[in-house]
């Protein structure tokens, strides 16, 4: 068994949505409340509980955390959730507002619990170390229920260095068969720590490999290279790590100090081109109109991303034209492309310069966006034949994924069991039309877009959006009207033809009954709730 702790919500909205999503998909409930109604008006009804619950200045509504059961325990959803109360019962308390949601929807059933963090009498759970709780609890459960035991647990082995989650792009990138910058710096990192005898060692070791120091405290601190940026801690050379491996001859403190004050290695990348362009004349409906916005300067354009102003990707100079990168993400470096091709007058020669590293991940998305296809080139760095292979890898992944996009949509059907209740509509929404035009390859590159989102984003709110917006697209139904309005904020940037096969698809999702609302969303304002979406 193992227990994840998911989310923190701090306010009723936020809390319904969370509900929403675990009750909605699950295979049945169990709350301290009585069921009643509609799902969505007991999800409304237990949202407003948990909000009365919580009082003074109590910052947080509700706990969101999950328990996963092996898939080789034979146990029913029954049994899960039995041993789940169980478990909770016996950490937490169940004298308080909470909800247990049975999911059976992947290879191993997992039970999601909302909780309230204030109980009944009026007491705010405060469990100092309340994992050694709760992981010699699922030990005892295990072993009672005779569930696959868990060996490597903290409580069980007091010394064991506890890891840091890999994220989902981490995920993504090793079924693709790649390795991540954060694996790769571990790996090398082992070896200087195996290599070095004392921490003077290895800090000038890794100084000469390239890493820079960035001191976030006495002894906390993040390292740089290669344009990516690691907590210590996320590449296991945190102070507690180096002091259980390695000597200290200096203070480690000050050590960190002098070395986080060297200068850092030089990292300028950029692109430019002798090509006759027009500044800031071309016109673009691209990634860079739609996730960056500008700020004009005397001798340059900077553009930052929309959602962190304080975020600069790159400067885009006109004399001479170049882009120069401050972020070499995929995104930035494609939306610099896009800024300086759209005001040359015709297509020409491209030059990328900087560190090697940051030259090939140009090269990489000047062929990924198929530039040389359009009579573009780019010069400046020579590929390896395993950069070939991994382009051509990505390439393919990329092609699988666009004819995935253009199958038909799945018919929308909600996830849950004939004994609850579902919400009534007055009419079933309209059927996609077999006769719909397939995607356009604008179309297409909005859905890939999404897939590249839930890959840069780790946050359990951030993801929930976006699995949501998948949702939408695979013809699934969603959950939250105001996720609905940002996509549709965001079909205003297709073009017509682009914008009627999507709104196609979208249509089907509206409820035709009182509220006007995507299926399970907000209510809407009366004025539109007997109007499909039109822009």
């Amino acid at each position: 068994m193992i227990r994840e702790k998911l989310s923190t919500q701090k306010s009723k909205g936020e809390t319904q949505n969370t509900l929403g999503y675990a009750l909605k998909k699950s295979a049945f409930i169990e709350s301290n409340r009585l069921q009643t109604g509609t799902t969505q008006e007991f999800i409304e009804f237990l949202a407003k509980k948990f909000d009365k619950a919580c009082k003074g200045k109590q910052q947080n509504t509700s706990f969101h955390e999950m328990v996963s059961f092996d898939p080789s325990d034979k146990i029913t959803p029954e049994q899960a959730l039995s041993i789940a109360k169980e478990l909770y019962e016996h950490t937490h308390g169940l004298n308080r507002e909470h909800a247990f949601a049975v999911h059976t929807d992947k290879e191993h059933i997992h039970v999601h619990f909302i909780w309230a963090p204030r109980d009944f009498n009026n007491k705010i759970y405060n469990q100092v170390d309340d994992y050694r709780i709760i992981e010699q609890k699922l030990t005892d459960l295990e072993q009672k229920h005779g569930l696959t035991q868990v060996l490597n647990r903290k409580s069980l082995k007091p010394d064991l260095e506890t890891q840091p989650p890999q994220n989902k792009k981490e995920q993504a990138l090793e079924k693709r068969g790649l390795t991540s910058k954060k694996k790769q710096f571990k790996d090398e990192l082992k070896e200087l720590i195996n290599d070095s005898i004392n921490t003077t060692a290895f800090f000038n070791v890794m100084s000469l490999s390239g890493y820079s120091f960035i001191q976030n405290g006495k002894t906390g601190y993040s390292v740089e290279k290669e344009g990516e940026t690691f907590k210590a801690s996320d590449l296991g050379i945190h102070y507690t790590a180096l002091k259980k491996n390695l000597e200290e001859i200096h203070q480690f403190d000050e050590l960190l100090e002098y070395y986080s004050k060297k200068p850092k290695e030089n990292h300028i990348a950029l692109i430019q081109t002798n090509e006759e362009t027009e500044f800031m004349k071309g016109k673009y409906k691209t990634t860079l109109h739609k996730d960056f916005t500008q700020q004009s300067s005397s001798k340059s354009v900077e553009y930052y991303y929309k959602n962190s102003n304080n975020k600069k990707a790159f400067e885009y100079h006109k004399d001479p034209s170049k882009v120069q990168f401050n972020d070499l993400s995929s995104k930035s470096i494609k939306a610099g492309l896009q800024r300086i091709i759209a005001d040359m007058k015709k297509p020409g020669s491209l030059t990328c310069n900087g560190p090697e590293w940051a030259k090939k991940k140009m090269w990489m998305e000047f062929h990924m966006m198929n530039l040389e296809v359009k009579g573009f080139t780019l010069s400046g760095y020579k590929p390896t034949p395993t950069d070939i292979a991994e382009l051509e890898k990505r390439k393919a992944e990329y092609a699988e994924k666009l004819e995935e996009w253009k199958k038909p949509p799945k018919q929308a059907i909600e996830a849950l069991e004939s004994t609850q209740p579902l919400p009534k509509h007055q009419e079933e929404p309209n059927p996609l039309k077999n006769d719909i035009e397939q995607p356009t390859d604008m179309l297409d590159d909005f859905k890939v877009f999404v897939n590249e989102l839930l890959e840069e984003y780790s946050e359990y709110d951030e993801k929930e959006i976006l699995e949501n917006i998948r949702d939408v697209l695979e013809g699934n139904i969603i959950y939250d009207a105001e996720i609905f309005d940002k996509i549709i904020e965001r079909v205003k940037d297709l073009d017509d033809e682009t914008k009627k096969v999507f709104l196609e698809h979208i249509n089907k999702l509206l409820d035709d009954g009182d509220s006007g609302s995507p299926i399970d969303g907000k209510l809407k304002a009366a004025s539109k709730k007997r109007n499909r979406y039109k822009i």
